[in-house]
């Protein structure tokens, strides 16, 4: 039977439309319609790099499969696989010296072998009267020549273009692993924190990346033989232990929030990812040493599909609704387009003012410690009463502060998420204000609108003075480049080199906004940073707009939150010199300053001024409380001159920031009667009677070390709140994750 090509038999032909098949409808199952879930979006990105791996293994197997199937099928019907390929002459390596073939029996021989002649150990051969003998070589060349070969590859010595091919393809994984996809996946997990989101940031780092990895390339193609293949093992397995580092080897990493770290309590975890990154990067080089083609294949083979799992990631959280850059999705309109500015941040009006400092984690523990050593800290304070029996509603900042400006609390009833999504729309608090005539300003990094849909950010954004787009000018883009690249180190190096490349968020997001000191309000991003609000509080001073009937402002400072960067005098000290009660006392001179230029204006009697905080005292734990949490709460009404001037007065009512809401609705005239209405987490306005006998409710959170939640627990408070005896579970619970 003679042989025919395999590409002409119909079963075969048939064989391979069958493959082709199967593939398209692989490829078909890989595409479908996206789901819309809400899911954290650092855990979205490893699903799909899980899934899309599984993906690329799985069509590596039918690969297999398929070649193997195709084989076993043309030997049954006896085909020849290579019916249709020429094949060119063997050829030989000969190497330079004396033929051993002069000297061998059955040649033109002339005698035995010289004495300084030796066969070459991958000698070629040369034909001889009764077949191949080897050449011969001096023994003086042979060991230099089998450590030239060594070095060389012992005949496996790809060219230069190869080697250029091979190496771009090593370099592009090893970049793109920690300086593009790292980056981006970190930005889209916090979208919730930072200035900046995927869509505004994902060109930045583009063209640096593709510098470096051509750099990297071309240096890879310089070397030859052994050592080339040494490098390219060595990048290769850097990349994949990057990308196993952010994969496996990160659990417990601090949350990027500013507190100090102790690096010594995770010493186990440097020894663990130390020595794994030891043991392939070490045993990687020398697998390539030895087996250098096979070696030079598993990298770019390896490095073509970790690529391909983590680009269809970085695809998932670009392009899918739901991810972050959809056109119907919360990203859809760059975050740029919705930029909290500083715009008439130092502006009051002339007929009426509601003013809200809210001074992160100022608890009422702080105020009393600090209040011990400098009784007259409060002396501005004037016309105030301080609240001390006070409770928060939500904890954290991320939950609390949306809480204070929409009066929206979770349910037990629904998904944690779709409270979320909503709160903003549901709660009719700003639109209550903005329909009495009040200009509205929201300062602060804490709005949380990264997870809204594009509508309901600019619906919260249209209510706002201060929350608009911005030029891409206003990016500085060397800092931001900068920032992307610390972040992606931070996460994807070794534990032990980590603190070298620690960040906290509002480093971040004062990175990414290009300050300039005589710039325009309306075109300087507002970032969490007191004292350079203080410096131009006091440089530009307060001024009187008189566009609106009033204005209404909310500004956030960092307060008693670490890092502790400032002292009492509102001096930066650096990173984290100062402590808790330094910095309590310095923000309270912060607004301070606020309030004798406002009393300068003329505008503090009629002002109504709330001094209060997101929360209290928290630590981040999945325990039930071990102390209370009690934010501060000063509040000052419209007030006839003598009344203003008179000093802070302190009253036990049992208060909560549950009545913020009703508070400044009642001093605007305004009905707040559905706050007070409430089944659960009712409000009522400070300013009138509450009952001494009223049950507070309290929601805290439940989190991991990483800050991701994982359950809202309640707590009643019966009786005064700074006694933790009055404060009891009531057993439910709201689940974060959902």
């Amino acid at each position: 039977m003679s042989l025919r090509s395999s590409m002409e038999h119909p079963v075969m032909r048939a064989y391979d439309a069958l493959g082709l098949g199967l593939a398209a409808m692989v490829v078909a199952l890989a595409c479908p319609q996206p789901a819309y879930a809400y899911i954290d979006p650092s855990v979205m990105t490893y699903t799909i790099q899980a899934l899309a791996g599984a993906a690329v293994a799985l069509s590596a197997v039918f690969g297999v499969a398929w070649r193997r199937g195709r084989r076993a099928l043309a030997r049954l019907l006896d085909i020849d696989p290579e019916g249709r390929r020429q094949r060119e002459a063997e050829v030989h390596r000969v190497y330079p010296g004396a033929p051993c073939a002069e000297q061998a029996s059955g040649a033109a021989g002339e005698g035995p072998l010289p004495d300084d002649a030796a066969p070459a150990e991958a000698a070629s051969d040369v034909d001889g009267a009764d077949g191949p003998v080897p050449a011969c070589v001096p023994p003086s060349d042979a060991a230099a020549g089998r450590k030239r070969r060594f070095l060389d590859g012992s005949g496996y010595n790809p060219p230069w273009r190869m080697r250029l091919a091979i190496g771009a393809l090593i370099a592009f994984f090893l970049v793109f692993t920690v300086f593009y996809a790292a980056p981006l996946e970190i930005v889209a997990g916090a979208a919730n924190s930072l200035i900046y989101g995927v869509s505004d940031i994902w060109w930045v780092p583009l063209l640096p990346d593709a510098g470096i990895g051509l750099a990297l390339a071309l240096v890879l193609s310089a070397f030859r033989g052994r050592a080339f293949s040494a490098l390219v093992s060595l990048v290769f397995a850097l990349g994949f232990c990057a990308y196993l580092q952010a994969l496996a080897l990160n659990g417990g990493l601090p949350a990027a929030d500013g507190a100090a770290i102790h690096w010594g309590d995770y010493m186990a975890w440097q020894v663990a990812s130390a020595v794994i990154w030891g043991v392939i990067v070490l045993g990687f080089v020398l697998y390539g040493l030895h087996r250098m083609h096979r070696a030079q294949g598993i990298a770019v083979l390896g490095s073509c599909c970790l690529a391909a799992v983590q680009a269809i990631a970085l695809a998932a959280v670009l392009l899918v609704p739901g991810s972050g850059a959809a056109s119907d999705d919360p990203a859809a309109a760059p975050r740029a387009q919705g930029v909290v500015t500083e715009e008439q941040l130092y502006t009051v009006n002339g007929s009426g003012n509601v003013i809200m400092f809210v001074l992160d984690t100022f608890d009422d523990a702080y105020l009393k410690r600090i209040l011990k050593d400098d009784p007259g800290l409060l002396d501005e304070f004037t016309g105030f009463t301080s609240y001390e029996n006070c409770t928060g509603s939500l904890i954290p900042t991320r939950f609390a502060l949306p809480q204070m400006l929409t009066g929206q609390m979770p349910s037990f009833d629904e998904p944690f998420s779709t409270y979320v999504r909503e709160r903003y729309s549901r709660g009719t608090f700003l639109d209550q204000i903005q329909q009495a005539g009040y200009s509205i300003g929201l300062y602060t990094d804490s709005l949380t609108l990264g997870d809204l849909p594009a509508s309901e950010r600019a619906a919260v954004a249209g209510k706002t003075v201060n929350v608009h787009g911005l030029p891409a000018s206003a990016m500085d883009y060397g800092r931001t480049l900068y920032s992307l690249y610390q972040m992606a180190l931070y996460r994807d190096v070794p534990w032990a080199l980590k603190w070298a490349f620690w960040y906290y968020t509002d480093q971040m997001n004062a990175a990414y906004a290009q300050y300039d000191p005589q710039a325009a309000p309306e075109e300087t991003i507002y970032v969490m940073d007191d004292v350079r609000y203080y410096q131009r509080l006091q440089s530009k001073g307060l001024s009187v707009e008189d566009d609106y009937a009033g204005a209404f402002r909310m500004i956030h400072l960092l307060g008693s939150h670490y890092p502790f960067n400032y002292d009492e005098n509102v001096a930066y000290l650096g990173q984290d010199e100062s402590d808790v009660f330094r910095q309590s006392r310095g923000v309270l001179a912060i607004v301070s300053e606020y309030l004798r230029q406002l009393k300068a204006l003329g505008l503090y009697d009629q002002a109504t001024i709330i001094v209060t905080a997101d929360h209290g005292y928290w630590t981040i734990t999945e325990e039930p409380l071990e102390d209370t949490s009690n934010p501060i709460m000063f509040v000052k009404p419209p007030e006839t001159a003598e009344q203003a001037a008179q000093p802070l007065v302190v009253d036990e009512k049992p208060v909560s920031q549950l009545d913020l809401q009703a508070t400044v609705l009642d001093v605007l005239g305004l009905d707040w009667s559905e706050y007070a209405q409430r089944e659960e987490f009712p409000g009522y306005s400070m300013l009138g009677p509450i009952d001494g006998d009223r049950v507070r409710r309290y929601l805290t959170t439940d989190s991991e070390p990483d800050l991701s939640e994982t359950q809202l627990r309640e707590y009643e408070i019966d009786g005064n709140a700074l006694d933790l005896d009055n404060w009891r579970e009531t057993g439910r619970t709201i689940d974060a994750r959902q």
